[in-house]
């Protein structure tokens, strides 16, 4: 691993950059637009000629942080995307109190600094992965746009009088919902096929997993390309559970990490509803946890820690699941 003798730390909102330069010593601290000419100016004309003692490092913020990355990768530069939960921890760890963008910016760059042999570099996603990322979530809000219109038509029928124009918009609009689900799960099966064939097959080979979760695992996680361990993929979905406890006689219940990814969160949830009926791997594990009294969600968040790990396992191992071979689902 190759040492940096300075990090950029970058706390990235919607419309502004907070930036922190940071050489082991002092911070240099910046506010920038969040613009294209802005970003060659600031960032990548003054460093690009040293590019290889720097990195810059930034937190996973949904979409937020994703054109900065591309602008910079695009430009030879080292750039490390980290978990948000990870720098939490950090500054939970230097027991800081003080939160602003500046602050945060400081924050990460700290962390780069010290931690920066554990540093993992952003990648690119190629176009067929923007294009199934795009295709998943394109499917997810039109599922959601078919509920809510599917709950005003019958809401409108229910009424003692009402409009049959109106009700009939209600339904044809909701067909054309219906067939437009269809056509892109038939364009993103096509695609996963002929492009991620390997991939594909693999994960749905693990009961439970089906089309969507298998395009998100591979959209959203990369294939798990960028992770070293189960724990780090389950943290980055936020489903990894953090322990509640002091010395011998304080032990909370804990609670489960929200900080991750939610569309990973999401769809994970709604593999877990069907691994809890088709995965006895993952049933056993539910019912055993509903029978011991955990709630219900307590036991499905369990569920989807344990489909992702199993996903995790036949991914890096390229082998199918095999309810004979557990160890390699646990890693």
């Amino acid at each position: 691993m190759k040492s940096f003798k300075t990090v950029v730390g970058i706390d990235v909102a919607k419309d502004t950059l907070a930036i922190s330069i940071f050489d082991g010593t002092t911070h240099q601290i910046k506010e920038l637009g969040y613009t294209k000419r802005i970003i060659r100016k600031e960032l990548i004309t003054p460093f690009k000629k040293v590019k290889e003692s720097i990195v810059f490092v930034m937190e996973s913020t949904g979409i937020y942080h994703t054109r900065l990355a591309y602008w910079l990768v695009a430009e030879g530069l080292n750039i490390s995307v980290v978990n948000p939960l990870i720098i939490k921890r950090y500054s939970q760890m230097h027991l800081m109190r003080i939160k602003t963008d500046s602050a945060d910016a400081k924050l990460i760059a700290e962390y780069g600094y010290e931690y920066q042999h554990k540093l993992s570099f952003f990648r690119t996603k190629n176009e067929s992965q923007i294009a199934v990322d795009n295709l998943v979530k394109a499917i997810d809000d039109l599922l959601l746009q078919r509920t809510m219109s599917n709950n005003q038509y019958l809401a409108l029928k229910k009424q003692a009088k009402y409009s049959k124009e109106a009700l009939d918009s209600y339904k044809r609009h909701l067909k054309f919902i219906k067939d437009e689900i269809k056509r892109l799960e038939k364009t993103l099966q096509t695609l996963l096929e002929n492009e991620f064939n390997q991939e594909y097959e693999l994960l749905r080979s693990i009961p439970g997993i089906g089309l969507k979760v298998s395009a998100m695992i591979i959209a959203v996680f990369n294939g798990f390309k960028n992770f070293e361990s189960a724990k780090q993929a389950c943290s980055f979905a936020g489903i990894a559970p953090s322990p509640y406890e002091s010395g011998t006689s304080v032990k909370g219940r804990g609670s489960i990490s929200k900080r991750g990814n939610t569309f990973a969160r999401k769809i994970l949830y709604m593999g877990a509803l069907v691994a809890t009926i088709h995965n006895p791997l993952i049933r056993q594990q539910y019912q055993k946890l509903v029978e011991s009294g955990k709630s219900k969600m307590v036991a499905m968040v369990a569920a989807a820690n344990k489909l992702l790990r199993q996903a995790f396992g036949v991914l890096k191992s390229g082998k199918p699941f095999d309810l004979n071979y557990v160890k390699e689902y646990n890693v």
